[in-house]
């Protein structure tokens, strides 16, 4: 099943790292663009396929690239200039949200419930 997942990215002057909101602890760095797209996506499938494995709850996308958005800007002013300490030299220069579409196999040891989700 394809899902697509609003994703937050970060530019830091040596690297970028991103993660989606929607899949709570779904966290990925990579050095370039092109590899982080490929680094999230498969953090995505990977954090989502193992999630259902274990019995928890599918999860489903809910935010659009404007609620993912907001969803970052209230982290940060919330957490005020803390959440850069440990980033320190490199805090994100550039902020960007995106779709991100990943392809989700339902594991046999999902169950019932999870495999209605294919259909």
């Amino acid at each position: 099943m394809k899902r697509s997942y609003a994703v937050v990215f970060e530019r830091a002057p040596s690297n970028y790292a991103a993660y989606c909101p929607d899949v709570l602890g779904c966290v990925s760095v990579g050095d370039d663009w092109p590899e982080m797209l490929t680094m999230i996506r498969e953090a995505l499938t990977f954090h989502i396929e193992g999630m259902m494995e274990h019995g928890e709850a599918f999860p489903e996308p809910t935010m659009s690239v404007a609620d993912a958005m907001y969803y970052h800007c209230d982290l940060v002013s919330e957490s005020g200039d803390e959440i850069w300490e440990d980033a320190a030299p490199d805090p994100p220069t550039e902020v960007t949200v995106a779709m991100i579409e990943v392809e989700i196999h339902v594991p046999a040891s999902a169950g019932a419930s999870a495999a209605a989700l294919s259909d």
